[in-house]
Order: structure tokens, then sequence, then C-alpha cells
């Protein structure tokens, strides 16, 4: 199982639509997935990810991370950064569920970088709590342009660059 990580609260964003996309793609290679879209969690999670961890917490923990190995970050550049939501996704999370897994980073931005800084420093922290990072990072620039309103991937060369993400991934990791 693949998990899918949506790095944004902001609802109906490009980047859930581009988490469901990669859905779609691993689908098609024969690997199971999940999106876990942070839009989609109750507005005092990151509190009681804290404080208390509710049931919410524990069944996020345990559905979309624990006993995952291989996870895709969907990142939004934000600020010339990545999202403080996906910072307090990491930050409430223990590292032990994290430490000697592998990722791949998909860069999202209006503009023309494709959030390659967000992606580095985003690289960081899951180096911080041994995550693998595969170093065939997707950077979708001027991503308004490449998906339809249903989410389709417009760009064929942007299509084939993803596939070839997962595939390389799907190989280097036995999947």
């Amino acid at each position: 199982m693949i998990t899918i990580i949506s790095g944004t609260n902001r609802k109906n964003s490009n980047s859930a639509k581009v988490a469901r996309l990669y859905q779609n793609l691993i689908k098609e290679k024969g690997l199971a997935s999940q999106v876990l879209d942070l839009a989609e969690l109750s507005s005092d999670f990151v509190s009681n990810m804290y404080s208390n961890h509710t049931q919410e917490v524990e069944q996020v923990i345990q559905n979309y991370v624990s006993d995952i190995k291989h996870f895709v970050f969907v990142i939004p550049e934000y600020n010339g950064s990545f999202t403080g939501a996906i910072k307090l996704f990491m930050d409430g999370i223990s590292p032990k569920y994290f430490n000697h897994k592998s990722a791949m980073l998909v860069g999202v931005a209006s503009g023309r970088a494709g959030n390659i800084v967000g992606l580095s420093q985003f690289t960081t922290v899951l180096n911080h709590v041994k995550v693998e990072v595969f170093s065939n990072k997707v950077l979708l620039s001027g991503i308004d342009g490449l998906l339809d309103e249903s989410g389709k991937m417009t760009n064929d060369n942007q299509l084939k660059i993803i596939e070839n993400q997962i595939d390389t991934y799907k190989s280097i990791h036995g999947l």
C-alpha cells in the first residue's frame, strides 16, 4: 500500500487533484494506494495531535502512516516553501512512524519553479525522520494550465514524467 498525501488543508486544491491523478496512475500499474487529503481532516485535528490523541488522530496514524512503507507527498508551493498544514502534520506524528520508509515527492505551483525550493526543504524534514526520499522529484509548474476541471492531466509530456517517476520507483523498490 502507498499513501498519497495532499499537503494542504485548502479545499478543492490542485494538490488534491494531483494526488487523485497519482492514485489512478498507481492503480493502473497494479499497485494499491490511498489518498490522505489534509483538507478532509477535522478543524481541530492539529490541536488534538499535540494535546490528546483523539480517535481521529489515532485512525489517521494507523490507516495512513504506521503500517505504510511508501509515500507520495504532493506539496504545493506556499510563499516559496511548503505549507504549514504539512509541517504541522509531520510535527504532530512521532518520527518512529516514519523511520526507515521511503517517499516520492511532487511539487505543485502556479508559477514556473514547481516548488523546487519547498521540496528541497521538505526533503530535509523527511530525512530528519529517517525517510529515504526518491531523487526523481516531479515539479508541476503552471499547474492551472496542466489540469482540466476534473483533475485530468492535459499535458502529455508531464504525464510521461509522472509515469516515469512511478515506474522507476516501482522498479527500484521491487513493488
